[in-house]
């Protein structure tokens, strides 16, 4: 995966040590589409590498989060992390929890006409919807 592999030359460029943990950490919140929790990654990395601490998977996340690398979704329930920095909006199911990403291009129009009224400077934006996922209309909300 190309993408992994220029994340991983850039942070050795700048100094970071890369390990096999770490290196999983970033395969796995990469090519996830959940919004895993990081308890949720520590579980899945422990199966390969059982010697990996809670205290590694938070402070690559960290660190992840201060190279802009992966976004911290912060809900009642816990934090989740998004490896999709780009604009989007999260769709998240209030019934079982299951986060979506939706790309929309009228986000950047609505940070630009919200700048302009209000005279902010925007500096980027975190959008949600809340609603009940395709799978939990199904299952749960009467016909």
């Amino acid at each position: 995966m190309q993408k992994l592999d220029s994340i991983i030359a850039g942070l050795r460029k700048d100094g970071y040590r890369i390990t096999p943990q770490r290196v999983a950490i970033l395969d796995y919140i990469l090519s996830s589409e959940s919004h895993p929790s990081a308890e949720e990654l520590h579980e899945f990395i422990k199966k390969k590498h059982p010697m990996v601490s809670l205290a590694t998977v938070y402070k690559t996340l960290e660190l992840l989060k201060e190279k802009n690398l992966v976004r911290e979704l912060k809900f009642a329930g816990g934090a989740r992390y998004d490896a999709n920095v780009a604009r989007h909006v999260n769709l998240v199911c209030v019934s079982c929890g299951r986060i979506e990403d939706m790309e929309h291009s009228l986000l950047e129009q609505l940070e630009s006409d919200v700048a302009r009224k209000s005279k902010y400077s925007v500096l980027g934006s975190k959008f949600e919807l809340y609603g009940y996922c395709s799978q939990c209309q199904k299952e749960k909300l009467p016909r």
